[in-house]
């Protein structure tokens, strides 16, 4: 059938009105009251909410592999569904999201998992090292070589857990 215009124009609008408006998850969004105090908690549990957290439970047994479980939690939901420094943000009522929140619970419990048994050998093998890991250099703001590399350690596996699961939610959006 011909189009009675001619142009090519004419002819794809009923192909572009049949297709969604846009990606809901990147639409500029409005204020989420919801949204707002999980980031709020997220934030304050990872920040001063770690420190309580660990005077708190520094000497019960599994105290610090709690802690810090919790802490690496808090900041996993954080940079992984905010749009920090630019990068795209991930809403929760996403239809693109939803789905995969229960891999992305799965790979979070494998990653809590490596997390508590770094802590546990760490915190193993500490009694073992020599006194020079475990005392700062003097110099200020100096910090133990044995709490860096730990420190280092839980840092590598936290990038490692954001930068999968924003690949993850990405390759869900294409």
């Amino acid at each position: 059938m011909a189009n009675p215009t001619g142009s090519l124009e004419s002819s794809l609008l009923p192909l572009r009105s049949s297709q969604p408006e846009g990606d809901p998850c990147r639409a500029n969004s409005t204020f989420s009251l919801r949204r707002f105090a999980l980031f709020t908690l997220a934030f304050l549990i990872m920040i001063p909410g770690s420190a309580i957290l660990f005077i708190v439970l520094c000497d019960r047994p599994f105290g610090i592999q709690l802690a810090s479980a919790i802490c690496y939690s808090a900041a996993i939901i954080l940079y992984t569904f905010s749009s920090n420094r630019g990068m795209q943000r991930y809403l929760f009522q996403c239809p693109y999201v939803r789905p995969e929140l229960p891999r992305l619970a799965m790979r979070h419990l494998g990653f809590l998992v490596a997390l508590v048994v770094i802590l546990t050998a760490a915190l193993n093998l500490r009694p073992h090292l020599p006194h020079y890991w475990l005392v700062a250099s003097g110099a200020p703001r100096s910090v133990p070589p044995y709490i860096t590399v730990l420190f280092l350690l839980c840092i590598a596996l936290a990038f490692t857990q954001i930068f999968t699961n924003r690949s993850l939610l990405n390759r869900a959006h294409l």
